[in-house]
């Protein structure tokens, strides 16, 4: 399942990741002897862990796909919930990843999801949708791709007004923590704030299908399609 290659350049990590923080850092008062200095030390305690990262063939499109096997009803059994599928067919996995307009082959996306727990083979042939949301933890390895998408999320939220300060700040987080839980409460809240967020998902998840364009190719010039959601994470520490 792993792939080797990256499709993430070193222009990206550069511009899209370290240059915020840098300028952040920078914005802040730490000099750029400081910032080089902190680095440097930063690098040489970077090697500490030994579990890898390692490249994958398909990243935040597995929300895509976990999302429509929930709520599509083309996917759905007579009960409403998400129907055992084959990999071809008229209702099958091979039409769940096309109807996800995701740019990944059926046999790598069930590949995937079956490495992550997502999707179990539970006949010959069919398989069932087991987790209803995307949990990229693996014991072997931490894949690359949403993670490095997650962080240059949270870095966008955070040094949005260093590229825009006179402007509307429309990006936003909130945040809700206690400093003081005792640390054997930490598993029942994690689970407690995944159950809770998972209805709103489906609701944020709605709005975004019922306004999304659904051409493959606009000729309208003055049409600019922008990624737009939110993410939710959970703070242990």
């Amino acid at each position: 399942m792993p792939n080797a290659g990256t499709s993430t350049s070193s222009t990206q990590i550069g511009r899209e990741l370290l240059g915020p923080i840098a300028a952040f850092l920078i914005k802040s008062g730490l000099s750029q002897r400081q910032l080089l200095t902190e680095f440097r030390s930063a690098l040489s305690h970077a090697a500490g862990s030994k579990l890898k990262v390692t490249h994958m063939r398909i990243g935040e499109e597995a929300s895509s796909i976990v999302n429509r096997w929930l709520r599509d009803p083309m996917f759905l059994n007579s009960a409403g919930r998400p129907a055992d599928l084959s990999l071809k067919g008229a209702r099958s996995i091979t039409a769940l990843v096309r109807a996800s307009r995701v740019i990944v082959s059926p046999k790598v996306a069930l590949s995937m999801l079956i490495e992550f727990g997502i999707v179990r083979n539970v006949a010959p042939g069919k398989y069932r949708l087991v987790r209803r949301l995307v949990d990229f933890g693996h014991s072997d390895y931490l894949p690359f791709e949403p993670n490095f998408r997650f962080l240059v999320d949270a870095t966008k939220v955070s040094t949005n007004r260093l590229r825009n300060p006179k402007g509307t700040p429309g990006l936003f987080w909130q945040c809700a923590d206690n400093p003081r839980i005792d640390a054997r409460h930490a598993g029942d809240f994690l689970r407690f704030a995944q159950e809770r967020s998972l209805s709103f998902m489906h609701e944020i998840n709605d709005w975004l299908d019922e306004h999304e364009d659904k051409r493959l190719h606009s000729r309208d010039q003055k049409v600019r399609l922008k990624r737009l959601g939110i993410g939710l994470f959970g703070i242990y520490r």
